[in-house]
């Protein structure tokens, strides 16, 4: 029988160096290819499992999304027929980063539309917020954003059903908060579709169900503030909360006797209550 040849038994030992050369680089560069596909699998899986949650709700369209300098990372999502105007909360933004005013507090948004102001007030320091909307497409915003930039943060969204839609409808009797906020909607309005909770409170009830509540769930020495761009508004519940009792003050250098009906930035208001109610007369 004749021999194999050496060479042609293991041709790699004895082939030209230039070929084993470019066989070596092509090894190379198959195991780098290998390398990124599995690196590129691993951060798709990684990215999956992060971005997608069973708890949120992703059936809503997106109409745009926000960068805000307030923000400490990401951006604010705006869901389709969920209200949106930054300018409303300039001043109360302002509150919450500048000076800190949530630090250490328990804190209530009601009306939290995209989530914004509530998932500032868990980035500055705030103990607890909750969160509550009586929109349902307003209440998956909220939650959506919260958990994408504010996920390891004490922050609760809870959705009002169109059946109490009061103030603290969706709060336990002995719950109590050191600060209250809302940018309610400002005129009186009928409601035709979800998206309208946002601009009309019919018959004011909102407004009076949020007054009658605080005595009984903000804590003493608590804060009430509530932004308006409706004169006719803020008057009436100014007038509201003397009535009550109620001491109210508006934290604007603006004259609101000077402003149009409507105006933007919106004003701030703050109600506090006093440490003794006046007593009703008989």
């Amino acid at each position: 029988m004749q021999k194999v040849p050496d060479q042609d038994r293991n041709p790699g030992l004895f082939a030209k160096p230039s070929t084993r050369v470019d066989d070596e680089k092509k090894m190379k560069q198959r195991n780098i290819v290998c390398v990124l596909l599995a690196v590129g699998f691993l951060l798709s899986v990684t990215s999956s499992c992060t971005r997608h949650r069973e708890d949120l709700d992703y059936s809503y369209d997106v109409v745009q999304t926000w960068s805000l300098p307030e923000l400490q990372h990401g951006e604010i999502i705006q869901f389709d027929t969920v209200f949106w105007e930054p300018d409303d909360t300039v001043s109360l933004r302002k509150l919450i980063v500048d000076d800190s005013i949530c630090t250490g507090r328990s804190v209530l948004e009601i009306g939290t539309g995209t989530g914004l102001v509530a998932i500032l007030c868990a980035q500055n320091g705030a103990d607890s917020v909750v969160a509550t909307d009586i929109n349902p497409a307003a209440v998956a915003n909220a939650r959506y954003n919260a958990a994408m930039l504010a996920e390891e943060m004490e922050l609760e969204v809870r959705s009002v059903s169109t059946d109490a839609p009061t103030a603290f409808a969706v709060i336990k009797d002995k719950e109590k908060f050191d600060l209250i906020i809302s940018n309610p909607p400002w005129e009186d309005g009928k409601i035709a579709k979800p998206a309208d909770h946002a601009f009309y409170d019919p018959d004011f009830e909102l407004m009076d169900s949020l007054l009658d509540g605080l005595p009984k769930h903000l804590n003493p020495g608590g804060r009430c503030l509530l932004a308006y761009g409706h004169a006719p508004a803020i008057v009436r519940l100014r007038d509201q909360a003397k009535q009550r009792g109620f001491d109210f003050k508006i934290l604007d250098d603006r004259k609101l006797d000077e402003l149009d009906k409507d105006f933007l930035p919106g004003m701030l208001v703050e109600i506090r209550i006093p440490m003794k109610l006046p007593t009703a007369k008989p």
